[in-house]
């Protein structure tokens, strides 16, 4: 279906896409791609880019596990985490592949100790460790 638009000027004959996050339909133009992860279309608004890699906005940043076991996405905890992914596990294809891994696999372990006080003390215990010792890691290549 083409549709005709008004750019600055003259008409534009340009291929429309639907979003699968907004449902929005938008040109060509502004649509970032297909996410890496699951293969959603995704406009340029709903995008969230790692590099050159395109991601819906399920996909972008989720700590599945560590968010159910803080409660929040914006603990500090979390931060932590998502930078040893950014930094550390994104940039190789090894790393690629486990990240992958988990964000098939964490949803719905993550349900599963939303859902249990218990649970969620017991991650939090068995992640403290595995932060500090990126938290000092990442302090020693600060310095």
């Amino acid at each position: 279906m083409v549709i005709k638009m008004y750019s600055q000027g003259p008409i534009v004959n340009e291929p429309q896409y639907i979003c699968d996050v907004c449902g929005k339909k938008k040109p060509v133009s502004q649509m970032a791609g297909k996410c890496v992860k699951c293969g959603k279309y995704v406009c340029s608004q709903c995008a969230r880019l790692k590099g050159d890699r395109v991601y819906c906005p399920q996909h972008a940043g989720a700590c599945f596990i560590a968010t159910a076991a803080y409660g929040t996405p914006m603990a500090e905890e979390i931060n932590t985490l998502r930078r040893f992914r950014d930094r550390d596990m994104e940039p190789n294809l090894l790393g690629r592949h486990l990240v992958t891994l988990y964000y098939d696999v964490s949803p719905p372990l993550a349900r599963v100790i939303a859902r249990s006080e218990n649970m969620k003390a017991f991650v939090r215990l068995n992640l403290k460790p595995i932060i500090r010792s990126l938290e000092s890691r990442s302090n020693q290549k600060d310095t």
